[in-house]
């Protein structure tokens, strides 16, 4: 009994203690977005935030300083009330940032305690602040912004990129990381896909850079790609899955890779209008789609290895794999010596038959 009110007592104290440190409700500033701009004087930060003694509207609020931390602390000493970042949603870096790189920008959010490695993140065409800014109740909320990613899984054009995934596409084996950017018209909308390698802007990649580059890591789930068929005529085939196996298959001088992909889709509209559309013309179709998958293969690697000397699909973490005393020889001078690389691109592609027709099988 007594060690039972030890204990009690231990919890109670401790409980207090916590209370005591902790600030009140209205003194929070609860943050939903974190916008990075680099100027001549430093680091400009702009905050999404709702007042927890408001009504749970956004306003944004903006501070200047040498280091991101610096500048939210100036946001503090304006408003007088601590900020909780467990709340926030997104990250929202400027072009100037990434084209003088990032990393100690980005270094903050690594470190914080209250930093989750689920904040989406992007990068604006212009400045984070010029996405972050409130002027009336019509602009979108925090999450909402943060939900533009979502197009990621539904068009097959743009990238989905957490902080985790950020982190891992700049820090892994001669890898290079991509980024959402944004801009702001009169709604804020997808503006592209940036490449990056060392956290500083490399160059903005085409919607089918980004189609090749996603069916290489195996993440086409969705999009659309639009085949000319003798018969048929121009038809739409809708992208199901995709399954990507990348393989080293050269050495040190002459690096060459195997690369192996599988792409599943269905039909989605054809201009002739026929149906059901006859056996025949699946095979066609097949080979079309394979053909597609190819091109825009073949337009990210002439876009980010052989223009840009980055790896965002992953080839260097493959000669780790497949021949690491190769990668040993040659991962400090990756950049270039990707620019050399063959890549041998086999694709198979299967579409779906529907009712009378039979499902193929890879």
């Amino acid at each position: 009994m007594k060690k039972y009110l030890t204990l009690c007592g231990i919890v109670v104290f401790i409980f207090a203690t916590l209370s005591a440190c902790a600030p009140d409700l209205h003194e929070r500033a609860l943050i939903s977005a974190v916008g990075i701009d680099r100027t001549e004087n430093g680091c400009c930060v702009t905050v999404r935030a709702a007042l927890a003694d408001g009504n749970g509207t956004e306003i944004s609020l903006s501070g200047v300083g040498e280091t991101v931390p610096q500048a939210l602390n100036e946001i503090v000493r304006s408003t007088g009330q601590q900020p909780l970042y467990s709340h926030n949603t997104l990250i929202v870096f400027g072009m100037n940032c990434a084209r003088n790189g990032l990393g100690a920008d980005l270094d903050f959010f690594i470190r914080h305690y209250d930093s989750r490695p689920t904040i989406q993140v992007f990068l604006s065409e212009t400045t984070a602040e010029d996405i972050l800014r409130v002027e009336g109740d019509a602009d979108p909320r925090a999450t909402q912004i943060a939900g533009i990613t979502n197009g990621a899984d539904y068009s097959g054009l743009s990238v989905d990129v957490n902080l985790i995934g950020l982190i891992n596409g700049t820090y892994g084996e001669g890898a290079s990381a991509v980024l959402p950017v944004l801009r702001r018209t009169e709604q804020i909308e997808p503006a592209g896909t940036a490449l990056l390698r060392d956290f500083t802007l490399q160059k903005l990649l085409s919607p089918q850079d980004v189609q090749g580059l996603l069916i290489l890591q195996g993440n086409l789930k969705a999009g659309q790609f639009v085949v000319e068929d003798p018969a048929c005529g121009a038809v739409t085939l809708a992208v199901n899955r995709t399954k990507s196996e990348i393989q080293f298959t050269g050495t040190e001088e002459n690096p060459r890779f195997a690369v192996n992909v599988q792409i599943e889709g269905e039909i989605s509209a054809i201009s002739s209008a026929r149906y059901p559309i006859g056996n025949e013309a699946f095979p066609r179709l097949e080979k079309a789609l394979a053909e597609q998958a190819v091109s825009a293969i073949e337009a990210y690697l002439s876009a980010a290895v052989y223009e840009s000397g980055s790896d965002a699909a992953g080839f260097g973490a493959a000669v780790l794999r497949d021949a690491p005393e190769v990668w040993r020889s040659i991962c400090d001078n990756w950049a270039l010596i990707q620019q050399n690389a063959v890549f041998d691109i086999q694709v198979e592609s299967a579409i779906d038959r529907v009712e009378e027709e039979n499902v193929p099988y890879f």
